[in-house]
């Protein structure tokens, strides 16, 4: 997973901390889907001259080590086939 960098520089570290609390809020709430692909991200804070720059990347549940399907994200049982259904026929309307 490649690293994304913002853009924007910050004069202090708590105002980086906070942005880079932001975006991994904002960016695994777009990225993960509530029945499927569940991602976490990190981010870093570097220090550039004087100013503070925030970088992230996504990085899958999935990969991590020791993965318990926590989540759930992954199918765990295959689903269940149900015996005794029936099938209803529908008719064509006659005109």
């Amino acid at each position: 997973m490649e690293w994304t960098t913002l853009q924007s520089l910050f004069d202090t570290k708590e105002k980086a901390l906070r942005t880079a609390n932001i975006v991994a809020t904002t960016e695994s709430r777009l990225a993960s889907d509530p029945r499927g692909p569940q991602y976490e991200v990190e981010t870093r804070i570097e220090q550039v001259e004087d100013k503070w720059q925030v970088s992230w990347r996504k990085v899958f549940v999935g990969f991590k080590s020791g993965c318990n399907g926590g989540c759930q994200s992954c199918p765990t049982k295959a689903p269940r086939s149900t015996n005794g259904g029936k099938v209803i026929p529908f008719r064509k309307p006659t005109v």
